[in-house]
């Protein structure tokens, strides 16, 4: 074999190996649905990464990441939006499945999280979230906007500065009452609640 075609079929397994070794890309979509402010949003969230933040007010607005074209395959986002109701599925691979949710800045919540961290942001209305593990990071507003407030954690902390709360350890809990117009629920099994102004 000559040096120059040696040369050339090293070089060849070379990259062959270069591109097995490749991390995959990082593979996105995205779903979207026209839906008014002021009505309410039910979603059923398999185990990711989520955050749940305001958008424009006249659309849903789903967009997901995976690592990967194999678990990009995994991926179901079902968005059925009828009159004042919504309701957004997800289902997708164990891991690094991350999810970017916009909503109309007023919207009513019901979360139901299988696991994963969740982070809602500039989203005014009541929310009723739930969760079995993960941790919870939920931007509340003013308190003098809740009528009630409803928060319990199993196990871990529980820290609810807006309304000058702080609780760590075993079966945590706490009740507020307001005069406000809306209400706020959230249990979580195991990890940390956050509730911030």
């Amino acid at each position: 074999m000559s040096a120059l075609r040696r040369t050339g079929v090293a070089l060849s397994l070379l990259l062959a190996g270069l591109a097995y070794a490749a991390p995959a890309l990082a593979q996105e979509g995205q779903e979207e649905r026209a839906f008014g402010a002021g009505r309410r949003v039910w979603m059923d969230l398999s185990a990711g990464g989520y955050r749940i933040q305001a958008g424009r007010d006249d659309r849903i607005v789903v967009r997901w990441q995976t690592d990967s074209h194999s678990d990009a395959r995994e991926v179901r986002v079902d968005i059925d939006a009828r009159g004042s109701n919504a309701t957004i599925v997800t289902r997708g691979p164990r891991n690094h499945f991350k999810v970017v949710i916009e909503l109309p800045a007023r919207t009513d919540l019901t979360v139901r999280l299988t696991a994963g961290d969740l982070r809602i942001r500039e989203i005014t209305g009541s929310k009723d979230i739930s969760s079995w593990a993960g941790d919870i990071d939920i931007e509340v507003g003013r308190p003098e906007e809740y009528r009630s407030v409803e928060a319990a954690v199993t196990a871990g902390d529980l820290s609810a500065p807006a309304f000058r709360v702080s609780k760590g350890g075993l079966f945590r809990s706490f009740s507020w009452r307001g005069n406000g117009r809306y209400d706020l629920t959230v249990r979580l099994t195991a990890g940390d609640l956050r509730l911030r102004q």
